[in-house]
Formats: C-alpha cells, structure tokens, sequence
C-alpha cells in the first residue's frame, strides 16, 4: 500500500436500500424528479443542512466508488459517511438504529474490498453513551478502524463534559475520530457564494478544535487522536493567538496545564488545503508526522489527484511516505 485517503464519503449501499424501502422515513426518504434522486430529511426547522443533497451513483455504486479511488491515484480509502448524514437530530433511539445500519454497511463494503476500503464509523452523538457502545461494536465486531464525527452535536459544542464517554471510548479502543464540519446556528452571512462551505467549513473545524483543545479534553485524554478535515480549517495559521490568550488572559487559561499549542499532538490534518504553500505551510507548523491524505470524494470541493498534490511538493521520499501513507496506516493500525 503506497497510498491512503482518509477522507472519503459513501453513502453504503445496504443503508441506501434501506431508505428507499422506508425503514427510517420518520427521519428520511428518498424523491426522484428530473432524473435526480435526492435525500429528503425531515430534519427540525433549526437544523442546517446542505442543500442540494442528491443520492449521487457515485456515492453508493461499489463500481463507480472502486473507479473513484482509481481515479485519484490511490491504492487504499477510508470511507465514512457524507456530514449530512450524521442524523444527530433524531431521537436517540432511532438514531442509534440508523448508526448502527450505516456501520453495518460500511463493514459490508469493507469486507467486499478488503484491499480497497478500509471503514470509518458513524455515531449517535445524540445520546454519548449509545455512541460510545456503538463505536466499541463498530471496531470490536465489525472491524471499522475509527469513527467521523461533526464538529459539533445539535450545536453543542464538542468539549462538552456529556461528550466524554465517546472520547473515553476512543482513547481505550486506540482509535481515532475524524472530524468533520457541519454549519450550525446564524448562517446570514454565510448565505451568498456558497461562503457557507467556502468559509463556513474551515471556520467550522478551526472552531471545533480550538474548543478541544481550550476545554482541556486532550488533557482529560492524553491519547485521544483527532484528524481534522480541510487542513485543519483557519486553525493552523492561528495557533499562535491560542498561546497568546493562555499567557494573557485568565479565561483562556482554563484547566489547561501547558500552551494550546502543545496539544497539536493530539491532532492530524489532512492534506485538502487547495494550494501548494498553504500545504507546505501546515506541513512545517504541524510536523510531516501530522499530515495524511485527504481528497472530499465525490464532491466538487475536493482534490481529483491527491497523491499527485502531494508528490507535486517535492518532498524528500521519507516525508513523501509518512503523508501518503504511514501516518495514517500508523494511526489507524493497519
């Protein structure tokens, strides 16, 4: 295996059969008009999701998704779910239900194309101790290599103390979380240009992580690993103003026993940054040993060729290999 993405949405065929039939249609169905099918949630009118969300061939045909990790130069993806389909607004029981159907079809395509997949869970975030219980199934019996997360659960954000038993899970099963971002609250000003992906997503991610970090969950869970989306969003650029407030200001000390910026350990950042120095930048500011891959299949912010962005740098052959591969073969355990 030479290469390896870790970011990589499908949406499991069994569990696409299992909304068409109606299994879940108190949360979802699924409409056809104009040659498109599309995913129709029935989500509360607080709740933001992305618009436009069309059940894509390429996210749910095992032969297009196959022709999709070809297509980018990769050997090896890891696929976990689409963030609209992270269902947190659902009561917990039902969503418990559909976690567990989305991860039972993950590890079916897992099985399938064991040289091609490996998988990532979904959670209940809703309810911490039924997502905790879900994670501990997905890798123990299912044989799933980690779980993606929101950057946030119903807009709470992600140090809160009801979270921890999801970390305390991660961290004893050696796991770790991906995390990816999801727009919540006042989207007024992310309404035009689609700032509300451009803009809204690495803001999203900066956000999320800043609040692990600050509310001291790496403290709690020294070995808690967490990889970000879009190159960490803003926060890498940033880092240094987390230090700043800790030596300057008293609320920004917390419980925190060391600088923000000494918890990066805990943190991997994939390689979607869109531009050849701002990929060097994060690799210089978070260590080669940080970065892993990550191309947004099948959606048009990603990277079409993420081996070759990463090969375009020019790296010497050994941080080539921890970026494309041995970083997150290490962290995932493979």
């Amino acid at each position: 295996m030479r290469s390896l993405d870790v970011h990589f949405h499908v949406v499991p065929p069994a569990f696409a059969d299992a909304v068409r039939r109606g299994v879940f249609v108190a949360a979802v169905h699924t409409e056809r008009s104009g040659g498109v099918e599309r995913m129709v949630y029935h989500a509360p009118p607080d709740v933001v999701l992305e618009p436009g969300t069309a059940l894509r061939p390429d996210l749910y045909d095992e032969r297009l998704i196959l022709e999709g990790v070809t297509r980018r130069g990769l050997d090896v993806a890891v696929i976990g779910p689409s963030p609209e389909e992270f269902y947190y607004w659902v009561e917990p029981a039902l969503g418990a239900r559909i976690a567990a159907a989305q991860n039972d079809g993950m590890a079916e395509l897992v099985r399938a194309h064991p040289d091609r997949f490996v998988g990532l869970a979904t959670l209940p975030m809703q309810d911490p101790e039924r997502a905790a219980a879900e994670l501990d199934r997905a890798v123990t019996e299912l044989g799933l290599r980690g779980a993606e997360i929101c950057t946030h659960v119903n807009g709470r954000d992600l140090d809160h103390p009801g979270l921890r038993p999801v970390y305390a899970a991660a961290e004893r099963l050696a796991v770790p979380l991906f995390l990816h971002p999801q727009n919540w609250g006042d989207m007024r000003r992310l309404q035009d240009y689609a700032l509300w992906n451009l803009a809204g997503f690495p803001l999203e991610t900066a956000l999320a992580a800043s609040r692990l970090i600050m509310g001291a969950v790496f403290e709690q869970f020294p070995r808690l690993r967490v990889i970000l989306a879009h190159g960490g969003g803003y926060l890498p650029y940033q880092v240094g103003r987390l230090d700043q407030g800790y030596a300057a200001r008293r609320a920004a000390k917390g419980r925190l026993r060391r600088r923000p910026s000494e918890y990066l350990a805990n943190l991997y950042w994939d390689s979607l940054t869109h531009n050849a120095l701002s990929l060097r930048f994060l690799l210089d500011r978070v260590g080669d040993g940080h970065v892993v891959i990550g191309s947004d299949y099948p959606f048009d912010m990603g990277d079409a060729r993420p081996v070759d962005t990463v090969r375009a740098l020019g790296l010497p052959q050994d941080v080539e290999e921890k970026v494309l591969v041995k970083n997150l073969a290490g962290l995932l355990g493979l």
